[in-house]
Parts: C-alpha cells; sequence; structure tokens
C-alpha cells in the first residue's frame, strides 16, 4: 500500500460554491439540479460604446440555491463593492466580495493603524464604536483569509497578514488608552477619597478645637465665679470680723474695771491697821 503526502498542492475547483449556497441533504445523491435560469450570455449587458447606461450586474441563479434575505446579517462579514465603478451597478449578493481585490489593491487601499496620541483624543462613545468596526474588519479579513485558502490562493495570504496585523494593533492601542483612562479614573477616585478624609479631618478637628474653647470658658467662668465667691465669703467674714471687734471694747473696759474696785478696800484696810499699830 502506498499513502498520499500530507501537504499536496491545492487544486482549485472551478464548481465551488458561494457562500449562502446550501445543498439539500435529500438531493446530495443527485447532483446539482439543473439551472432554472441559464447564466446571462457575455453579450447581453452589453451596449454600444456611445451608451452610458451603467451596466446591471446580477448573481447567477442556480436550482438548489436557499433564498436568503439581501439584510441579512451575516454579509455584514463581506466588504462591499463600489456602486458605479467603471459604469456598472451590482445587485443582491453580487455587490460583496468573497476575497478581496488584487495584493497590490489590497496594499494600497489598505491605511495605517490608528496611534495612541489619536484615540486619547476621542470620547468613550466613538471608542466604543471604534472597538466594533475594527472587529467587524477582524471578521471580515478572518473570512476573506478562509475563502482564498479554500480556493488555494496562496500569495493573497500575504495581504491578510499586514492588515490582520494593523487591525491588532489598533485594537491593542485601543486597550493601552482605555485602560489609561481606567487608571486616571481610579487615581481621581482615591484622590477624592482623600481630599474628603482630609476634609472631615479639618471639620473634626475644628469641632474639637470649638470644644476645646468652649470648655475652657466655661472651665475659666467658673473659676472666676468662686474666685468671686471666695472673695465676697472672705470680705463678708472680715466685715463680721470688724463688727465683732467694734462691739468687744465696752466689755473689755468694765472687766478690768472690777479688779481695781476690788483692789481699793484691800488699801483701805491696811491703812487702817497701820494707823492702829501707831
Amino acid at each position: 500500500m502506498f499513502a498520499l503526502p500530507r501537504r499536496c498542492a491545492r487544486i482549485p475547483s472551478l464548481f465551488s460554491r458561494g457562500f449562502a449556497e446550501i445543498v439539500p441533504a435529500e438531493r446530495a445523491s443527485e447532483g446539482l439540479k439543473a439551472a432554472e435560469s441559464l447564466p446571462p450570455s457575455p453579450n447581453a449587458n452589453e451596449t454600444s460604446k456611445d451608451d452610458k447606461t451603467p451596466k446591471i450586474i446580477s448573481p447567477v441563479r442556480l436550482g438548489n440555491r436557499v433564498p436568503v434575505r439581501e439584510d441579512h446579517g451575516l454579509y455584514g462579514f463581506f466588504r462591499k463593492k463600489q456602486q458605479g465603478e467603471d459604469g456598472k451597478t451590482y445587485v443582491g449578493e453580487a455587490q460583496y466580495e468573497t476575497i478581496g481585490g488584487s495584493l497590490y489593491q489590497e496594499r494600497s487601499q489598505s491605511g495605517r493603524s490608528w496611534k495612541a496620541s489619536e484615540l486619547r483624543l476621542k470620547s468613550f462613545q466613538d471608542l466604543h464604536t471604534l472597538w466594533y468596526v475594527l472587529l467587524r474588519e477582524r471578521n471580515l479579513l478572518a473570512t476573506q483569509k478562509e475563502e482564498v485558502r479554500r480556493i488555494g490562493a496562496i500569495p493573497m495570504l500575504t495581504s491578510f497578514r499586514y492588515k490582520t496585523m494593523q487591525v491588532h494593533k489598533s485594537m491593542a492601542r485601543i486597550k493601552y488608552v482605555m485602560n489609561e483612562r481606567r487608571l486616571a479614573y481610579e487615581g481621581a477616585i482615591e484622590l477624592a477619597e482623600q481630599e474628603k478624609q482630609d476634609h472631615l479631618d479639618e471639620v473634626v478637628l475644628q469641632h474639637q478645637v470649638a470644644e476645646y474653647k468652649k470648655d475652657r470658658r466655661r472651665l475659666a467662668l467658673r473659676a472666676a465665679r468662686e474666685a468671686r465667691e471666695a472673695k465676697e465669703k472672705r470680705k463678708a467674714a472680715r466685715e463680721a470680723a470688724r463688727a465683732a471687734a467694734a462691739d468687744s471694747p465696752p466689755k473689755a473696759e468694765s472687766d478690768a474695771s472690777a479688779p481695781s474696785q476690788a483692789a481699793a478696800p484691800e488699801v483701805a484696810s491696811h491703812t487702817v491697821t497701820e494707823n492702829k499699830s501707831t
């Protein structure tokens, strides 16, 4: 037995299906059904050189096709062609590209990534919108890359790598700017809390100082009142003592004259006895 090599060249299929074509399960064994309407001939949409009427390009309708709304959300994963370019107007699915343009066109039409200095000037809503625009572009590039890989166009993958890198840079810088704003917001909250705490500490300190001064004033008034009462008491005591001193001298003189009167008879008796002896 022999085995096929793991890596073999991809041969592009000529009859590959589009992105919205589904083959019913019950008809898978029968093969493709005949087309209800043949593809338009090459000369069907051609006009004379003098006629400037725009050409209308319609997609090919196959018999096994499932009808899809033109405003389906999955169409957002495919890039729209420019209407009216080269006098062509695209209708339906023909207005969407599945693999993009040429390699040179993809490189020349690709812009650079967003700079952080530019993103800092955007509002939160603009950054939110730009994030989802870049996310859609990233999904669109992934869809085109998978379609290119499926059909085997290997050289086209380099352009998707470059554009995907630009999208990744822009998204990473959006995250960087948002992280800067988050850190600034948290720092502002901490600063506001610190200022609030400092203000509360200042208010508490002022209240404590006011209470201290009030207590000191109350203690000073009480001490002054007690000193005044003590002074009044001392004054009253002095006045009472002075009044008592003013009343006590007459009583003392009467007490002093009494002994002198008692001593007079004794002197008289001594004199009488002396006379008798003589």
